[in-house]
């Protein structure tokens, strides 16, 4: 399944390249008329998407999360929403119950999230085949802590290095971790240039497909 995105920044829908924060510019696409984050979910739901993946990268960078925009997303559409505002801590969690936390390895200090009351998404970010995060540096360590956790079921891999260049996905990187977590649902994102990429990983074992430059170029435009 495909799984669009939305990168939120001061407000709007922004889009960037090799996930570096400082890089994003104001969303421009085919497929939405404005950067207005809940113009681009109710667009993505037309489209007859069921999920979106939000980076809220005030929250991120800032610890300010657009908490009002993202409550608008929930309560405007019947989109199933993942949500990555950076630190998360347990009573935010419990406050945002409505959305699958995403807690991304880039971004997280410690591994307190094995203890969360709430099922959450792990994201793992890497770049070169290389783990990035503050604890754990090794890729497969992070991999072998987490396999067996209740509390993380799904997912998220990322190539960095790949994201908003449409230059195709990172095949060995999910050939060498697919079958190391054989009871999660994995999600992939990076480098996805069209329908032919997602049927390939699929083929791989990977549940859902993170998709935001290839749609918004024309290249993917719904869940196929």
């Amino acid at each position: 399944m495909i799984v669009p995105v939305i990168d939120i920044k001061d407000e709007k829908a922004v889009s960037g390249k090799l996930g570096k924060f400082g890089e994003y510019e104001e969303l421009r696409s085919v497929v939405c008329k404005s950067s207005d984050p809940l113009d681009v979910a109710k667009t993505y739901e037309d489209l007859g998407f069921e999920e979106v993946y939000i980076a809220d990268l005030d929250g991120i960078l800032d610890s300010k999360p657009n908490l009002e925009i993202i409550e608008k997303i929930v309560t405007s559409t019947n989109l199933s929403v993942m949500l990555d505002i950076g630190i998360w801590s347990k009573e935010m969690i419990i406050l945002m119950e409505e959305v699958k936390p995403v807690i991304a390895s880039e971004t997280f200090c410690t591994l307190d999230l094995l203890e969360f009351p709430h099922e959450v998404v792990l994201c793992i970010d890497t770049r070169e085949g290389e783990l990035i995060a503050e604890t754990c540096g090794e890729l497969f360590t992070l991999i072998d802590l987490i396999k067996d956790s209740t509390r993380i079921q799904e997912i998220i891999l990322l190539d960095l290095n790949r994201m908003g260049l449409s230059q195709g996905p990172n095949l060995e990187l999910c050939r060498s971790v697919v079958p190391r977590l054989p009871e999660k649902k994995l999600i992939y994102g990076g480098g996805i240039r069209d329908f032919y990429d997602v049927y390939v990983l699929e083929k791989l074992g990977v549940d859902k497909v993170l998709v935001g430059a290839a749609l918004h170029s024309g290249s993917i435009f719904k869940d196929g």
